[in-house]
């Protein structure tokens, strides 16, 4: 019994080499099935002494090589490996402070957020004084995307740490969660108000920095505080060199403000900024400018971002047909049917089967840098109505199978892009109060709608026009059919807008900078799109009222 007991002890021997070649799964399997049989072992009245002598002493041997590897490869950066290693360690040193802050360190770098909230919630009961813990907190919700708990947090340890005591970092840390809070949750305007707040004071304490002054200026944007916005934007230009990024957002700015000169100057930056840069290929010829004679030249201009673009910049196509040689367009293969025949001087081009060797041209243009090129401004940026064209073959087809009734006939697309911006989304129950209106016919325009939920139309029939969709020119055809299109800030919107469609437009109160001017009648790109601007964040019924009021009177 001894000798077996001896060599089970030189197991040890095992597991102690594997480590010590850092093969540690497999080092710290071999430790527990060794540890597991010295239990079994104890058991055994003979050599119950002699097994929990090696049990202790195993255990040592094995924390101390495990944390020397830990450390090794913490200080190294190599988190994955150290993170093998502190999670064995945490069975046997569950109050060891410093380690604990270790791996929740590697499991931020794996991101696995969860768990550092439940190893943080741990050090908090280990360490109910220490408020750098509801620091911590803040941030692992904020990366969980658990707005209202990481604004909670953050501010308890705000609280606590008192006003005299916070630095700038603070301050834009309670920023930054008001911020997320109230872009991705609640839409409040307190808790924008209480960002940009925060964003203030770590600029009073730390005046003129680029991440505060930045910070201030997005959030001020999102607010509507156009002039405070742009007070901001000369300070942090005048004491700082922008980045790309920031370069794009001036542009959208500039746009706004309708600062045409500055929109044309920095606008293409978009496809080289820092964080999340336009998609574009790689084309070898030349960018056309704008300034070079293009009358002996072939111009191709490239779609690039959505659907609305192609349609909304299509409106200047001709402009540039006017001034090269010959133009060749490549599009999205959803709008290839469309677009192809609509202008025997283009030549049109489905994304998908264009390859740049097979084409003979001398410069091209990204589709939005139309505007840029043309130097348009408030004079010219309008590109009308009626510019898209259908066969008329298609739109009677059309009209025989949906639109053959006397009702006034009404299209509705109300979302866009699920991966966009949200903001723009309606309700489906919000669009339902246009049911209250007479003797119309509603089609819905928008994917991912299922029949069953148009069932809370009740009085006037509804008819899920989307799902007989092949492209765009059955969209285009179906929508020439209409008498008015009810449309959020989506692709629909353009498609309604350049057809000469009769079309109303919801915009939420914060909307997308390209809309620079909402007060009139129209939306100054597009002559037959006519703006309902939310007077509040979400609040869809302001703007679906003054529609209903609107439709009654072309019914009356």
């Amino acid at each position: 019994m001894l000798e077996s007991f001896l060599l089970l002890k030189l197991n040890r021997g095992i597991w102690v080499a594997l480590l010590n070649e850092e093969k540690i799964i497999e080092g710290i399997r071999y430790f527990e099935d060794y540890r597991d049989n010295l239990v079994l072992a104890s058991r055994n009245l003979k050599l119950k002494s002699e097994a929990h002598k090696e049990l202790t002493k195993s255990k040592i041997i094995f924390i101390q090589i495990l944390n020397k590897l830990a450390s090794k490869y913490y200080d190294a950066e190599n988190y994955s490996d150290a993170l093998k290693c502190y999670t064995a360690l945490f069975k046997y040193e569950q109050h060891n402070i410093e380690n604990i802050k270790k791996y929740i360190e590697c499991l931020k770098k794996a991101e696995q957020y969860d768990l550092v909230i439940d190893l943080v919630k741990y050090l908090e009961i280990l360490q109910p004084d220490n408020i750098e813990i509801y620091k911590l907190l803040s941030e692992m919700y904020g990366n969980e995307n658990n707005n209202a708990k990481a604004v909670f947090y953050i501010q308890k340890y705000i609280d606590i740490k008192g006003e005299a005591n916070c630095n700038a970092q603070d301050y834009n840390l309670l920023g930054c969660m008001y911020d997320k809070l109230y872009s991705q949750d609640t839409h409040n305007i307190n808790d924008g108000e209480k960002s940009l707040e925060a964003f203030y004071k770590a600029n009073e304490l730390d005046e003129n920095n680029y991440r505060y002054l930045s910070n201030i200026i997005i959030m001020l944007t999102k607010l509507n505080e156009n002039n405070l916005a742009k007070k901001y934007w000369d300070i942090l230009i005048k004491n700082h060199k922008l980045n790309n990024s920031d370069k794009f957002n001036y542009a959208y700015f500039c746009l706004k403000t309708k600062d045409f000169k500055n929109w044309h100057k920095y606008f293409d930056t978009r496809f080289v900024r820092e964080y999340n840069p336009t998609p574009f290929p790689k084309l070898k010829k030349e960018k056309w400018n704008g300034k070079k004679d293009i009358s002996n030249s072939t111009v191709l201009i490239h779609s690039e971002q959505g659907f609305g673009d192609t349609f909304l910049m299509w409106g200047y196509i001709d402009r540039i047909v006017k001034l090269a040689k010959k133009v060749i367009v490549v599009v999205q293969d959803e709008t290839y049917e469309l677009f192809k025949h609509t202008n025997p001087d283009i030549e049109v081009i489905s994304k998908n089967r264009f390859k740049e060797a097979d084409i003979e041209y001398d410069y091209y243009i990204p589709f939005m840098s139309l505007p840029t090129v043309l130097k348009v401004d408030i004079a010219n940026i309008s590109v009308g109505e009626n510019y898209i064209e259908v066969r008329q073959t298609l739109i009677d087809e059309y009209k025989e199978k949906y639109f053959n009734n006397k009702k006034l006939k009404i299209g509705l697309s109300i979302s866009g892009s699920k991966s966009g911006n949200q903001t723009r989304d309606i309700p489906l129950n919000t669009i339902a109060k246009l049911d209250k209106l007479k003797d119309v016919e509603f089609y819905i325009l928008t994917k991912d709608i299922q029949d069953k939920d148009l069932t809370i139309f009740k009085k006037n029939r509804i008819t899920n026009l989307a799902k007989e969709f092949k492209n765009f020119e059955h969209t285009a055809a179906a929508i020439k059919n209409m008498d008015l299109v009810i449309t959020t800030d989506n692709c629909i919107m353009n498609l309604a807008g350049g057809l000469g469609i009769k079309t109303f437009a919801l915009f939420n109160w914060h909307y997308e900078p390209r809309w620079f001017d909402l007060s009139g009648e129209n939306i100054v790109w597009l002559t037959s799109v006519k703006p309902f601007v939310n007077d509040k964040m979400d609040n869809w019924d302001y703007s679906i009222n003054n529609i209903i009021q609107s439709i009654n009177k072309i019914l009356q």
